[in-house]
């Protein structure tokens, strides 16, 4: 009967693996070139909330998709190009909301806003900085930041007596502030005893210590 019982547990498995996706008649599988690929795109963001980018397989991306692996060769050709959509992907919604702002005065609320509700770029980031990945291997250009950098230099030039920093060493910090803080908001909320309070009222001090340093940096 064990036997038998393990034979049947082997047949199973290799059913849910057979040709590089999963066997599952729930699971629905994508047809059509857009289909596929966008069920790529959104099984390699879901693993890269949980792995690190080296720790993912083609198969395992193949098999959270429910196709045959081969197909991400066909449609994007190595893993790496898979990241770089994902990551562009993300970016470009997160680069539509953030082109909305022409200046960094009275819209610091919107840029942190905008950080808290992607909450996936952050993870990812994260993850393949962990990782040690080549940040460039993850982005062939960093749109946001790089408004970032221009609506700062804007705001310097209309500065009666700007400061000796220069925009790219304001943007830094300014990313790592707010990225940094929704990052670690559990942690920091946490430790610092803040988790008893209000975290809108939290937040909209953290803002308003933001506009603070904007001015008297910039």
């Amino acid at each position: 009967m064990k036997s038998g019982l393990g034979k049947l547990k082997g047949r199973l498995s290799k059913n849910l693996v057979e040709n590089g996706r999963p066997s599952n008649v729930h699971h629905k599988v994508p047809r059509g070139g857009e289909a596929i690929k966008e069920a790529i795109l959104q099984a390699t963001e879901k693993l890269l909330k949980k792995y690190n980018p080296t720790e993912i397989s083609l198969r395992q991306i193949a098999m959270a998709a429910n196709i045959n692996h081969s197909l991400i060769h066909r449609y994007f050709g190595t893993k790496e190009n898979v990241i770089f959509a994902v990551h562009d992907r993300i970016i470009g919604k997160l680069g539509a909301q953030f082109s909305e702002i022409d200046s960094l005065d009275g819209n610091i609320e919107k840029i942190f806003k905008i950080s808290e509700q992607n909450p996936s770029r952050r993870v990812l980031l994260a993850r393949a900085m962990l990782d040690g990945a080549d940040p460039h291997l993850i982005r062939h250009h960093f749109p946001t930041v790089h408004q970032l950098i221009e609506l700062l230099r804007k705001k310097k030039s209309e500065t009666a007596n700007p400061t000796e920093y220069d925009a790219e060493t304001l943007a830094a910090f300014f990313v790592a502030a707010v990225m940094g803080w929704f990052l670690y908001e559990p942690f920091l909320l946490a430790s610092t005893g803040l988790e008893k309070r209000n975290k809108n009222e939290v937040h909209k001090q953290i803002v308003e210590i933001l506009e603070k340093i904007a001015d008297q940096i910039c």
